[in-house]
């Protein structure tokens, strides 16, 4: 139930006391307006991006303009808690499938680039599982083995260059456990000595796999590329 509660927030600006679509207007003068406004477009685009087409718009605008401003519902318990659990039902089945098609595309197109990586680029190595690496600056320091805690900087992007994460964007390097992290990150640190800055191209199954990543829309099954700067090795004392 706690899906229904979140998604019933959906356009809390624009149903209140309005049950057609053609009458949805509200002028946007105050920091209220602009608050409920932006809650509302947030859960509006989440039904547009994961396809509810299931979902009657004038109809769910009526059913919450009753519920909040405490009307007699039309469609009481039991019979509404059955067909809350048959829009969670469906909303999670339009989900995988989503998901899965995105996943599906991702993949593609990853592929795709890193076989042109190693045909364009001859400065571009692949090891045996398949992930990809450059190398732009080569350090003299140590290597670190997969016990070892690090100290790097590093940018994260997308195949269309979006950036999902970014330690250089905070300020601030990151430290962690090699045996911590994806499987290209574990694979490719080792690869570097400390001083070094290289790029990895790292596929779904040594990253995510068919999982979104993190709030990324359409991210599932996507390829990675990193810019990696191998700063220290930190273990502690």
């Amino acid at each position: 139930m706690k899906n229904f509660m979140t998604v019933g927030l959906l356009l809390l600006a624009v149903c209140m006391g309005t049950e057609s679509r053609a009458q949805v207007s509200k002028e946007l003068k105050n920091h209220k307006d602009s608050m409920s406004y932006a809650l509302g477009q947030y859960n509006g685009e989440s039904f547009f991006l994961n396809q509810y087409d299931f979902v009657d718009l004038d109809a769910f605008l009526t059913g919450f303009a009753d519920g909040f401003k405490v009307q007699s519902a039309k469609i009481k318990d039991p019979e509404r808690t059955k067909l809350l659990q048959e829009f969670s039902e469906m909303a999670q089945k339009r989900q995988q499938e989503n998901q899965e098609r995105e996943s599906n595309f991702n993949r593609m197109v990853g592929k795709s680039i890193m076989e042109q990586n190693m045909k364009d680029d001859p400065t571009v190595k692949q090891t045996a599982s398949g992930l990809q690496y450059k190398v732009l600056v080569e350090g003299t320091g140590a290597r670190p083995t997969e016990k070892d805690r690090v100290k790097v900087h590093y940018t994260g992007t997308f195949y269309n260059g979006q950036i999902f994460d970014s330690s250089v964007q905070r300020g601030e390097p990151a430290v962690f456990y090699l045996n911590q992290v994806i499987k290209g990150w574990t694979e490719g640190l080792q690869l570097m000595t400390v001083g070094s800055k290289y790029k990895f191209w790292i596929p779904a199954d040594l990253a995510y796999g068919n999982r979104p990543v993190g709030n990324a829309p359409k991210s599932a099954g996507s390829m990675l590329i990193f810019e990696v700067e191998l700063l220290a090795i930190d273990n502690p004392k």
